[in-house]
């Protein structure tokens, strides 16, 4: 068969062929790319795979073959990694080449690109700007300039590794798990990518005016955080959502808790998930449930540090709550 595309997830893709015309009408339709491409080696093939974890997808595209793209601007920033072949990537005055092991953002979310790629294999994950921009503390319908790179390529070489690492761990684990996983835990592996990879490239973020945070760091500002955190404690929920629901910016949020509560405002969201937790294994049927079921409802994906987490709470292991319900 001359291709074989076909969805092996809600939010996956595979696509194969070894027809240079089909590879290259399936990349236009894809990316809606300017495209020029070379005829590939006899019996080689161009293989392409997606997987989502929730706004955020993970591709790998295999082509033995040169071409160059075109592009106009994504409205998120893809940072890839190439694995094998050469790849070069143009956007605004700024030309970056990279080889195997390199690591490098190919665009800024706002403007157009294009590139060359010589017979490579490339592992790219695509992160939308909202998400960028909520992880990098700026509220909603602010008037700051729009997020950017500042750098193209990681800052070291061990946030490189970092992000590669991060990568892995989230195709390994986290999207290993059955499609019908909680959400909280996608949701959750969406923002570690996000928050990955604003501390791996520079960008333009700034925090506000720390007068102005401070000032609104008080005991109103934790009442009504709390009150949105305990009514909601099962949604897709991070540091700006609980902000917004304050009404004050991420860092003042942030002032508010350590100031009166004495910890922060996602160590509050896990402690009440993990009481939740709890409970949940306490009124669980020991024959039925497993701990790795109830850990993941409540956003607990790394089973380690959820049993460390539930040790120190709790006084002993969550196996010991599951098998006394």
């Amino acid at each position: 068969m001359p291709h074989q595309p076909y969805a092996d997830t809600p939010g996956g893709e595979r696509f194969r062929t070894n027809d240079v015309d089909v590879a290259r009408d399936w990349l236009k339709a894809a990316y809606g790319t300017s495209l020029r491409m070379k005829t590939p080696a006899p019996h080689s093939s161009f293989r392409y795979t997606r997987t989502a974890a929730g706004p955020v997808s993970l591709s790998t595209l295999s082509l033995p073959t040169d071409y160059a793209y075109a592009t106009g601007p994504l409205g998120a920033v893809a940072i890839t990694h190439v694995i094998s072949g050469r790849m070069a990537r143009e956007c605004a005055d700024d030309v970056t080449e990279a080889g195997p092991g390199d690591v490098l953002a190919i665009s800024q979310p706002h403007l157009p690109y294009a590139g060359r790629v010589h017979a490579a294999e490339l592992q790219a994950v695509t992160l939308p700007l909202a998400l960028l921009e909520q992880l990098a503390g700026r509220m909603p319908g602010g008037t700051a300039h729009p997020l950017r790179f500042t750098r193209f390529t990681p800052v070291s070489e061990a946030l490189a590794a970092q992000w590669k690492r991060t990568v892995a761990y989230v195709e390994e684990s986290v999207l290993a798990l059955p499609v019908e996983s909680e959400p909280l835990v996608i949701d959750a592996a969406a923002r570690m990518l996000a928050a990955t990879a604003l501390t791996a490239f520079p960008t333009n973020a700034r925090p506000e005016p720390v007068l102005a945070d401070t000032r609104d760091a008080t005991t109103e500002t934790v009442r009504r955080a709390v009150a949105f955190i305990e009514s909601e404690p099962d949604a897709e929920i991070g540091l700006v959502e609980m902000a917004a629901a304050a009404g004050v910016t991420p860092r003042a949020l942030q002032y508010a808790f350590r100031r009166h509560l004495g910890t922060t405002p996602t160590a509050y969201l896990r402690r009440v998930r993990l009481a939740l937790a709890h409970a949940d294994l306490l009124a669980a049927d020991p024959s039925r449930d497993t701990v790795t079921a109830i850990a993941h409802r409540w956003g607990f994906h790394h089973h380690g540090r959820f049993s460390a987490l539930y040790r120190a709470a709790y006084g002993g292991p969550p196996r010991r709550t599951l098998a006394e319900s």
